[in-house]
C-alpha cells in the first residue's frame, strides 16, 4: 500500500507539472496587469522573417537578443527564442516558433555529461516528427562556468548554422572557447598524458617485480 501511495503521488505530480503551463499564462497575465511587464512563457525577438534563430535560456540571452541585433544591422536575418521554462517545456509554442525555419542554434551554458547540452536534448524532443521542422538543428555550448560570451561568438555561431544550412549537413557539437582556454586545456592535457605514463610505468614495474619474485 505504500508503495502504491508513492506511485500515485509521483504520477500526480507529473500532472500538476504538465497542467503548470496554463497556470502560469495565467499567473504572468496577473503580474502584466499588475506591474506592466509580461513575461511569456517564451520570449520571441525578432523571429517572424528570421531564417537562423538562436535558442538561449538564462539571463546571457540578453546578450544574444544585442547579437541579434548587431546580426541584423550586418544583413543577417536572425531571432532569438528565449524560453522561460524548462519544466513544463512549452513544446508546442516552441514548435509554433520554429515552424519552418532554415536553422537553429541551441546555445547551452549547461552540459549534460555524455549527453551534451540540456537545453538542446529538450529542443530535439519537441520538434522531432514535426513535419515543419527546422532541417539544421545545431548544439553549442557557451559560458560555462560563468564564462562571457563575446559577441564574435553569437557571430560565429551565426556562421556555422548558415554553413551548414547551405551544405545541407547537421554540424556536429561544438564548446566555444577562446584561443587563451585553448592552450590551457592543452597545458593540462600534456600533464595528464606525461602523469599517465608514469603511472603506467610505474604499474609496469610492480608487475614485473612480482613475476620476478614468483620465479
Amino acid at each position: 500500500m505504500k508503495y502504491r501511495n508513492i506511485r500515485r503521488c509521483r504520477y500526480e505530480l507529473h500532472l500538476a507539472a504538465r497542467n503548470a503551463l496554463s497556470v502560469y499564462d495565467e499567473i504572468a497575465g496577473e503580474f502584466a496587469d499588475r506591474f506592466g511587464r509580461r513575461h511569456p512563457a517564451i520570449e520571441a525577438w525578432r523571429t517572424d522573417d528570421a531564417d537562423i534563430v538562436f535558442v538561449m535560456m538564462g539571463s546571457f540571452a540578453t546578450k544574444a537578443r544585442a547579437a541579434v541585433e548587431r546580426l541584423r544591422d550586418a544583413g543577417w536575418r536572425v531571432g532569438l527564442v528565449r524560453p522561460r521554462l524548462l519544466r513544463p517545456f512549452p513544446a508546442q509554442l516552441l514548435q509554433q516558433l520554429l515552424e519552418g525555419k532554415q536553422g537553429v542554434a541551441v546555445i547551452d551554458q549547461n552540459l549534460s555529461m555524455g549527453l551534451g547540452g540540456v537545453l538542446h536534448s529538450e529542443v530535439a524532443s519537441a520538434l522531432y516528427g514535426h513535419d515543419r521542422a527546422p532541417k539544421i538543428l545545431a548544439s553549442f555550448v557557451a559560458g560555462l562556468g560563468g564564462r562571457d560570451i563575446a559577441d564574435e561568438e553569437f557571430f560565429e555561431i551565426a556562421s556555422v548554422v548558415r554553413q551548414a544550412i547551405q551544405k545541407g549537413e547537421m554540424p556536429p557539437p561544438r564548446l566555444l572557447y577562446t584561443e587563451t582556454e585553448l592552450r590551457e586545456v592543452r597545458k593540462l592535457q600534456a600533464i595528464a598524458h606525461v602523469e599517465y605514463e608514469e603511472l603506467r610505468k610505474a604499474d609496469v614495474g610492480k608487475v614485473n617485480g612480482r613475476n620476478a619474485g614468483e620465479r
